[in-house]
């Protein structure tokens, strides 16, 4: 039933990616840009412990929805997977509150903070829409309803899914392009 959602074994974003990414061993920069560079690693690294959490609560629903035997037990494991991804959109919406708030003089990094930001955003909305579709699932009133709304929340899933990859693409280059001007060592993949 994992793959049902589509959303559990597709993603690829956030505290795996950007975090580990933006350890940064800065040399050979100005000491103005290093630190400003550490700044924005830190503020970006915040993702490292909600994902962590999201990822655990996203298993934890895998293994619901696995055994479901009703649509009692089927509502109940789609509601975890709601509450879950309700979480990551606040915390993802605290991240951007923290980021535009980061005050960055290199304008540069400034950029690509405020690119970042939109790349936070739109993995937001993308998990709302999610969690929307899911929540079709959740309000099912019967199971003569259930088919239906599954085949609704998998079509909606799938968009969702389809803008966080799209949104990881951009954020994998982006952090190619910070670490490449703050001089970090370009990780392998």
């Amino acid at each position: 039933m994992q793959d049902r959602w589509g959303f559990t074994t597709r993603r690829r974003w956030g505290g795996g990616v950007m975090g580990a990414l933006m350890a940064l061993l800065l040399v050979g920069c100005g000491q103005p840009r290093v630190a400003q560079c550490n700044q924005l690693a830190d503020v970006v690294n915040q993702t490292q412990g909600f994902m962590q959490e999201f990822e655990t609560e996203i298993q934890a629903f895998s293994e619901s929805a696995a055994q479901v035997k009703d649509l009692d037990d089927i509502k109940l494991a789609a509601s975890q997977y709601t509450s879950a991804v309700d979480k990551v959109v606040v915390n993802l919406n605290g991240l951007v509150d923290d980021l535009e708030t980061t005050s960055l003089q290199d304008e540069t990094l400034a950029d690509f903070r405020d690119s970042y930001i939109d790349v936070v955003e739109g993995f937001s909305e993308a998990l709302d829409d999610a969690r929307q579709a899911m929540d079709l699932v959740v309000t099912a009133e019967s199971e003569a309803d259930l088919p239906a709304r599954i085949e609704e929340s998998q079509e909606q899933t799938m968009r969702a899914v389809a803008a966080i990859e799209e949104l990881s693409q951009t954020e994998s280059q982006l952090i190619n392009e910070v670490n490449a001007y703050c001089g970090a060592a370009q990780p392998a993949e």
